[in-house]
């Protein structure tokens, strides 16, 4: 969507003036478009929602692209692919799959995998999860990223100033890493939302 007074990034656009840089386009107007709607409207599935039948990889892309596709005009590329799979199994970060199946514990790691990834290098994402098995079981730890990424989400989509309480039943490291974690993700598809909604996406 290309607004008034909105120059699109390219080599050959003009050269911008101060009627250009007049806020012709308010915060209000992305909160209320489209996309910040659906994006507030995101749910994570948690632990015992995810499918309790073991998939094969392409069903697994299928699912996790399902699951964050609300989120397809925040973020930066594919959330995931067959190559992003085998490669998540042989650096360890997800377990190989048994018999070309994959279960509940691996499509949640992937799931987190494919957000922390929007802001975080790989080696980083394993330094959590290898902190993550020192201080909570799996679907404890998964359960508590969706609850910290659906409210980082709300705060920057909703314009919300106050703070969320943590909702750790008892406040690690691991949960202070997630809630930094998340904050980045949620300020990063903001900023992204926000440009495309500009039209500076062209």
């Amino acid at each position: 969507m290309q607004h008034p007074h909105v120059i699109p990034m390219s080599d050959q656009a003009g050269s911008i003036t101060r009627v250009d840089i007049m806020p012709t386009i308010l915060p209000d107007d992305f909160t209320n478009s489209d996309l910040a709607q659906r994006v507030l409207a995101f749910k994570v599935p948690r632990y015992a929602e995810l499918p309790g039948v073991e998939l094969y990889r392409e069903q697994v892309i299928a699912y996790v692209e399902q699951v964050l596709a609300p989120l397809d005009g925040c973020t930066d590329g594919p959330w995931l692919t067959a190559s992003m799979i085998n490669n998540y199994v042989k650096v360890h970060l997800v377990a190989a799959p048994q018999k070309k199946l994959y279960g509940r514990e691996q499509i949640a790691r992937l799931i987190v995998i494919c957000i922390f990834k929007q802001v975080l290098s790989i080696s980083a994402i394993s330094d959590l999860f290898r902190i993550q098995k020192m201080t909570y079981i799996t679907d404890v730890a998964y359960d508590y990223v969706a609850t910290e990424l659906e409210h980082a989400i709300h705060q920057f989509f909703a314009q919300d100033p106050d703070p969320w309480e943590d909702t750790a039943s008892r406040v690690t490291r691991e949960s202070l890493l997630v809630r930094s974690a998340v904050l980045a993700f949620a300020a990063k598809a903001h900023l992204v939302g926000y440009l495309s909604f500009l039209g500076y996406d062209e």
